[in-house]
């Protein structure tokens, strides 16, 4: 059923604080959606929004509503704020993300109100963790699970919506391979390609502190393989956690020693400063202890490190100002590609199966699997970049457009229930499989 006005939509985003990534999913998504219909109301169901990213939400999109809450054991709003967008959104929606989070929010929602619900740009990985591997592994292994394999409830709640649009194709595979039938299920980007937002003043202060010049500097992002929750929140670790805690004390040599070379190749082949930037929080701890013992003596001197979390909007337009942005996290590339600064993610093997998106969108080359490619092949991939700048930058333009291009089908799916046409896919065709 189309509408002939926008939907109000209420909008279940914004997971967490300590990620400028996932920072940007709820500004991002908006963007689009008032891209289509800048008179739509949208209010945001907020997970966790601190308020320095709220104040940075309300500068990027001052229409928005704000509200917070969870349901009870008997699935009713537990704040009054929530229980009135309940009673005026048309459609609830489930922002991007790394996967389909509390299958009794969507089905409490539509049991009491009556109205449908729908996802935006959501990885359904069924293999991370506690599997791993580089991203044509994880296909041919989610393509070797049963259709029988998601959990019913799960199976439900998705075959309940009216839109399920998946960030990734390995995803949407997994999910035609299960059965899933919602009304319309597609491809669909993360939200934080459409992330434009940027703290002009704060860069201009963060190069002049460090006497950067625009365009003549890259950004360098560290990561672990498993993100130490435990840590950052003050939480007990799990038996899981100490599993993870203990593949990230195994491999974090060999995963920052990559780093290290891709840097030593920046420095030694341009002659231009690396700054060493967090996507998490936990990184700016990671990158002093871990990261810089292991640059080589002659580029150290070149290396800047930033010594503490960085707002979303600040990040954005470094990145802007950037040569290049190299990132072990996968949303700083996707941040970068936004203005078009070529870039490259140093994928880990257990990144989950979203890091498929770039192929999907025409960027396969900008994805390097780091345990393949190692210290020596990720040097290379920055090599490759520095020859031929101009394709890099066409390839990072391209693909934030393509997803542009997308997000605003997506949009107009969410905003007036129309049905978004099939993605083809670029350079990865092939692997978007058809419904039917």
């Amino acid at each position: 059923m189309t509408h002939p006005t926008p939907r109000t939509i209420l909008l279940r985003s914004s997971w967490a604080n300590v990620n400028i990534g996932d920072v940007a999913h709820s500004p991002g998504l908006i963007t689009a959606l008032l891209d289509v219909a800048p008179q739509a109301r949208i209010i945001l169901w907020a997970q966790r929004l601190g308020e320095r990213e709220e104040a940075m939400l309300r500068s990027a999109n001052p229409t928005v509503e704000v509200v917070r809450g969870d349901i009870d054991e008997a699935g009713e709003p537990t704040s009054a704020e929530l229980r009135a967008a309940w009673e005026s959104a048309d459609v609830l929606v489930h922002g991007s993300g790394a996967g389909a989070f509390r299958d009794d929010i969507m089905l409490a929602w539509q049991a009491r109100t009556g109205r449908p619900y729908g996802y935006a740009g959501v990885t359904v990985d069924p293999l991370c963790p506690p599997a791993w591997g580089p991203l044509d592994q994880l296909r041919t292994m989610v393509q070797e699970l049963p259709a029988t394999f998601l959990e019913d409830r799960t199976r439900a709640t998705l075959s309940g919506a009216e839109f399920f649009f998946a960030r990734d194709s390995i995803s949407l595979e997994f999910l035609r391979i299960q059965g899933i039938t919602p009304g319309l299920l597609e491809f669909g980007p993360d939200g934080t390609y459409a992330y434009g937002h940027r703290d002009e003043r704060a860069a201009e202060a963060f190069l002049a502190e460090r006497g950067l010049a625009p365009g003549a500097f890259g950004c360098f992002v560290p990561r672990l393989r498993y993100t130490p929750y435990p840590d950052i929140y003050g939480t007990e670790r799990t038996r899981e956690f100490d599993r993870r805690y203990a593949i990230n004390a195994g491999t974090v040599g060999a995963d920052l020693d990559a780093l290290a070379a891709a840097i030593a190749a920046w420095v030694r082949e341009t002659g231009q400063p690396a700054v060493v930037v967090p996507e998490m929080s936990y990184a700016v701890e990671l990158a002093q202890q871990e990261l810089v013992p292991r640059l080589a003596d002659d580029v150290a001197e070149q290396v800047h490190v930033l010594a503490r979390y960085w707002p979303l909007e600040e990040a954005n337009a470094v990145y802007a100002r950037a040569r290049a942005v190299v990132s072990m996290e996968c949303h700083s590339p996707i941040l970068a590609s936004v203005h078009g600064t070529p870039t490259l993610y140093l994928r880990q093997p257990t990144d989950t199966i979203k890091g498929e998106m770039y192929a999907d969108l025409g960027a396969g080359a900008a994805v390097v699997e780091i345990e393949r490619a190692g210290a020596a092949g990720s040097a290379a991939a920055v090599s490759a970049l520095l020859a031929d700048e101009s394709a890099a930058c066409e390839t990072s333009t391209a693909m934030n457009e393509v997803a542009r291009d997308r997000l605003r089908e997506v949009a107009r799916t969410i905003l007036f229930g129309e049905s978004a046409p099939g993605y083809a896919g670029h350079g990865r065709e092939a692997d978007l499989v058809p419904a039917g």
